[in-house]
């Protein structure tokens, strides 16, 4: 009698620790998913950026940067200085032929949540803009999760099975 209470003890032992288990590794991906979005909150993705030819990597990046002040500064009038980007860079590998209709996608680590939330604001402007800059497509730098929950609720919104 005392052996059976005793492993039903255990057992249900057992079972609460899995619970733990299960809820400290839960608790440890939301904590890692919010780290992840803190690290992204001054970011942008800017897409359908024109992407230079230069053969050395540090000229591409110049060109990248004067074109993301030309945008922030001619084109949305905000006024933003090169201090104000804190790191540009293209995203994905350089293919051998810069294909100027599917040109790598644009990261802007900007130094302010601020510097973000006006550009964003300020896209409006775009659409008086000169053609250059009417094709670029600013967007939130958002986690591998957020992705998929965006693609999830527009194929749900749009009648397509996403799967």
């Amino acid at each position: 009698m005392v052996k059976k209470h005793v492993n039903s003890s255990m057992e249900t032992v057992t079972e609460d620790i899995r619970q733990v288990q299960s809820l400290l590794t839960e608790s440890r991906a939301q904590a890692e998913e919010h780290r992840e979005k803190e690290s992204r909150r001054n970011n942008l993705v800017l897409y359908k950026v024109p992407e230079s030819n230069a053969d050395r990597a540090e000229d591409r990046n110049k060109a990248d940067i004067a074109f993301c002040l030309q945008l922030f500064n001619n084109a949305l009038q905000m006024g933003v200085a090169e201090e104000d980007l804190v790191h540009v860079f293209r995203l994905g590998r350089r293919g051998d032929e810069n294909n100027e209709n599917n040109p790598r996608h644009l990261m802007v680590q900007l130094a302010s949540y601020t510097s973000k939330n006006l550009i964003l604001e300020s896209l409006f402007k775009l659409k008086h803009a000169d053609l250059k800059y009417k094709r670029v497509v600013v967007a939130h730098d958002l986690t591998r999760a957020d992705r998929e929950e965006c693609k999830m609720l527009v194929a749900h919104c749009t009648g397509q099975n996403y799967g």
